[in-house]
């Protein structure tokens, strides 16, 4: 479209809400276009254009006689920043954008002849502003910061969140409205589950270190010692919520139907900034804390330990320690995390131990339990009893007996708990269980592999403010709100354009919905029939593959995905065999990440509780003499009866993960001596026969 200025002067440049004067004969040239078939991801362009206009004294008012050298700010015109304009024809809005001052011409050195301007299209500005701000840096999510802890966590499951009161913080444990904007759920914010490496489970109380999702250790009426920590969740945002952020951010509003749908009540977006744990301000969580020690080198003198008798761990030597917490020559424990709220927290936390066991006596008769204390008090029972690494020794031990050496680590999830400030040397100890005497060592003939991890302190963050911007996706130099647009353009096919009738203002809808809109016009008349005509079919234009979705994430369930399936997660694929002449490859790809969603052991497939399994105290073994002469420990089983019978399956875990196998027999007694064999499928841990005899005192069965 082409404007011309006349001496009617319908035609105007307004800029700042002056009206600029200009050359009669000035010609200005412009366009507007939207995103072709094949452009998915660019947002559409509108024009940029280079004019001059005239010295005139308005003009020379307006640009605040920038030429003049001899005068200084703040009356000069600044050049460096932006200044809203827009072009009128006849009192009918033609476009919007902004205007730049390139160059002035002076003439004969004395006055000004003319200024040549750059005026931009709305999109133009629009791009740039977009471009110079991170997600991080989204001022206006501020509203929605509020108080991190395991009580405002389970009201976000609910549909409860920040209910538009003057107070930015949620109180803890507070009850939000479920319906905010109109929209059906009122959860602007909700925490997801994050499996950062641990196997998560239903159950609170599980073998095997696995995490009980329906136990948690917090505030608010939540059970102390639990094994969920408030660490373990990241918000999420919802989409609408961002883009709402991203447009009050930089200044502009919009409308869309398409982003008003009801699917989008439940569209988030996770906001991972890439770490481990969330990102709390003051409190580094990815480091404080964290500590890695074992000896020093392989010329310290081993850790000959005595029965019922704590003995200090000679772990001096210190492999990781980031936050110091390690303060002296004694390896002494002191983590310090000055004011935050918390002032002390359960750990996160693995033993790894080199012993080495003997007996007096072969076939053992005997096995030690072993102990981990992060306090001595001289009594080893009031440690933590390193229930996994016993009961690989004593199965183990008592089938071969002599003398044998194990590597064995534990996870600790809620085993330890430290106080800011406090100083802690570790102590192990041991008991002896059965009859006979035992010899056990830490670390013989100088071997070194024995380490203490501090992995995390659960609950530094807990009852301090968490930023939502802080947390927002940040890749490796930052996403920005560019970046995030044209994401979403591409994932949902959008048409972003400037409003012809309201001022820095757009309209957002899909691709479909933007071509109905259009209208029907009849070209006819301006066709020149005497003229060459070209006519190029439509099926000329396709592509033979289409290959749309999500980038592949980094995470472990999204790239496993990928090798097993051979394809990425969230991608969908297109192959052309219908059109012989078809040829090329589209491929649309945006910004998000897609991550498939893992089965919680022990849950339904809704992610409610599945079936419970029962805990019975048994022994299991390859021989009956074996399953006769033995103590009992915990197993369970799947069946409705205190006891186990003929079809249930037995297991180690709670959770039903790992069924017992390579053992032909159980006895599920109470004691030594006593109670039912049953015979064992040694492939699945199902019972095949649960009459198989009894057994008589500490010996064999009586039938």
């Amino acid at each position: 479209m082409a404007v011309t200025s006349g001496r009617n002067k319908v035609f105007k440049l307004i800029a700042r809400g002056v009206e600029l004067d200009l050359f009669e004969d000035e010609t200005i040239f412009l366009s507007n276009n939207v995103t072709g078939l094949f452009d998915l991801g660019k947002l559409p362009s509108d024009f940029t254009r280079q004019i001059t206009i005239p010295g005139t004294r308005k003009n020379n008012d307006f640009f605040q006689h920038v030429y003049d050298i001899s005068i200084d700010e703040p009356f000069l015109f600044k050049t460096n920043t932006k200044v809203i304009a827009q072009f009128d024809f006849d009192g009918f809005y033609v476009s919007q954008g902004y205007i730049q001052l390139n160059k002035v011409n002076i003439k004969e050195n004395k006055y000004v002849d003319s200024y040549e301007v750059s005026v931009y299209g709305l999109l133009s500005s629009f791009k740039k502003d977009l471009q110079n701000t991170t997600l991080t840096q989204l001022s206006t999510l501020d509203n929605y910061d509020h108080i991190f802890s395991i009580g405002n966590i389970v009201n976000s499951w609910s549909g409860s969140s920040y209910d538009g009161s003057a107070n930015p913080l949620w109180t803890e444990n507070s009850i939000f409205t479920s319906s905010i904007d109109g929209h059906n759920l009122g959860g602007e914010v909700v925490y997801c589950l994050n499996d950062a490496g641990k196997q998560i489970a239903y159950q609170s109380s599980l073998p095997n270190n696995l995490l009980g999702i329906d136990n948690f250790e917090g505030f608010a009426g939540t059970s102390a010692g639990g094994q969920i920590k408030a660490q373990n969740f990241k918000p999420a945002m919802r989409l609408d919520i961002i883009v709402d952020a991203i447009f009050n951010e930089i200044g502009y509003t919009y409308e869309s139907t398409f982003l008003s749908e009801s699917r989008f009540d439940d569209t988030y977006v996770l906001l991972d900034r890439g770490f481990r744990f969330p990102v709390i301000d003051g409190v580094n969580l990815e480091t404080y804390g964290q500590i890695e020690i074992g000896p020093v080198s392989g010329s310290t003198a081993p850790l000959n330990l005595l029965n019922n008798v704590t003995s200090s761990l000679g772990f001096t030597n210190v492999y990781y320690d980031p936050s110091n917490s390690i303060i002296d020559a004694q390896g002494t424990y002191s983590p310090f995390w000055g004011s935050a709220v918390v002032a002390s927290s359960a750990t996160d936390s693995e033993v790894t131990l080199n012993i080495l066991v003997s007996s007096s006596s072969d076939p053992a008769t005997a096995y030690p339990t072993l102990y981990i204390n992060p306090a001595d008090s001289g009594v080893v029972t009031n440690g933590i009893e390193l229930t996994y690494i016993n009961e690989v020794i004593r199965r183990d031990f008592q089938q071969s007996g002599g003398e044998k050496e194990y590597t064995l680590t534990q996870e600790l999830p809620t085993g330890m708990s430290f106080s800011s400030g406090s100083e802690t040397n570790f102590v192990i100890g041991y008991t002896t269980t059965g009859v006979g005497s035992l010899n056990v060592t830490i670390g013989a003939g100088g071997n070194t592999e024995s380490r203490i991890k501090i992995k995390s302190l659960n609950q530094l963050g807990e009852l301090l403010p968490i930023s939502m911007a802080d947390n927002m996706p940040f890749a490796t130099s930052g996403i920005t709100l560019l970046d995030f647009i044209v994401s979403i353009q591409k994932k949902f096919n959008l048409q972003i354009y400037p409003s012809k009738t309201k001022p820095r203002h757009f309209i957002i809808e899909t691709f479909n919905n933007w071509y109905k809109q259009g209208k029907v016009k009849n070209f006819d008349t301006f066709v020149d029939l005497n003229q060459n005509i070209s006519v190029t079919p439509a099926n000329n234009l396709g592509v033979r593959e289409v290959e749309f979705g999500d980038k592949l994430d980094i995470d472990f369930l999204s790239q496993n995905f990928s090798k097993s399936q051979n394809r990425e997660f969230g991608k969908s694929y297109f192959r052309d065999t219908q059109n012989f002449f078809s040829e090329g490859k589209l491929e649309v790809e945006s910004g998000f990440s897609s991550s498939p969603l893992r089965y919680v052991a022990g849950s339904g497939i809704t992610g409610s509780l599945g079936v419970i399994l029962t805990p019975f105290e048994g022994v299991i073994g390859t021989t009956i003499s074996a399953v006769c002469m033995q103590n009992t420990s915990i197993y369970y089983h799947n069946g409705s009866s205190a006891l186990p019978v003929t079809g249930d399956t037995i297991y180690y875990d709670s959770a039903g993960t790992s069924p017992i196998v390579t053992y032909d027999y159980l006895n599920e007694d109470g004691g030594i001596g006593s109670g039912n064999i049953m015979e064992l499928n040694a492939g699945n841990g199902v019972i095949i026969n649960d009459s198989y005899g009894t057994c008589a005192g500490a010996s064999a069965p009586t039938s």
